[in-house]
């Protein structure tokens, strides 16, 4: 197995509504159809959407796990404090629901008003705490830039920024570039867009583009889950060659 440090480590970035969520469901079903397992799978977007999008459901989730530590440390002594924090990592494994090759980890929706800052805190914990027997992680990561400015992206060794053509979307590749810096970025297209209008520097790579489909459409839109498209679906085919080059780059890099 290799060494943790030097694992794959995905997460899946972008502006909002850029098609993020459907180009991670098609990414990881292409690592499991390339014999990538087992596959850590993490929607870390408090919104959701990537269960849904790989017809799944959790039963708990990295929120709700904060929230009963935090309930239960309320007027509890030092003793009590330092006994709950020793099962945090209990707690994180308890939201992570197993399956045949893959497991999955949902954020959940935070239970307090105000900044996701504590749940994303956790998150970036869970990482460290999970990474160790799969053979890859994929981060569905929120819309925006929150958790790669909250540094949850700190152990990512690829940060894959999602980009639909627009000039807002390459605005938003664009910052994501200045905060995880050139080394680690990769760029992917969706519906079709190409890197024209992307100022990119030297070697980041870009790793292709999900082609506009209506199969993809219309399974969103009736809630059907992203891996049941047909193999020869065109953007589940594409999709099978972006996860290839982000092996082959992740490999370069570690190497």
């Amino acid at each position: 197995m290799t060494p943790a440090d030097t694992k794959p480590i995905i997460a899946v970035c972008g502006k909002g509504g850029v098609g993020k969520t459907a180009a991670s469901a098609l990414l990881a079903r292409a690592f499991l159809d390339s014999g990538v397992r087992p596959v850590l799978l993490v929607d870390a977007d408090p919104a959701g959407g990537l269960l849904s999008a790989v017809g799944e459901s959790v039963v708990h989730t990295l929120s709700q796990a904060r929230a009963k530590l935090v309930a239960a440390a309320r007027g509890a002594g030092e003793e009590t404090k330092k006994d709950l924090a020793r099962q945090l990592d209990y707690m994180v494994m308890e939201a992570l629901a197993e399956r045949d090759g893959y497991s999955l980890l949902a954020m959940g929706k935070n239970e307090d008003r105000g900044c996701f800052c504590p749940a994303n805190s956790l998150l970036r914990e869970a990482i460290d705490v999970l990474i160790g027997p799969f053979s890859l992680m994929l981060i569905d990561a929120e819309a925006g830039l929150e958790q790669i400015s909250r540094q949850v992206t700190r152990r990512v060794t690829r940060v894959v920024a999602v980009h639909d053509g627009s000039a807002r979307s390459a605005d938003t590749v664009g910052h994501i570039l200045s905060m995880a810096g050139p080394e680690r970025l990769c760029v992917m297209g969706n519906r079709g867009a190409g890197p024209e209008n992307l100022s990119l520097p030297d070697g980041v790579p870009w790793l292709g583009s999900l082609p506009e489909d209506p199969d993809v459409a219309a399974y969103d839109r009736e809630r059907k889950s992203l891996w049941d498209l047909p193999p020869d679906n065109p953007a589940r085919a594409e999709a099978l060659r972006v996860a290839d080059r982000l092996l082959r780059e992740g490999a370069d890099q570690a190497g």
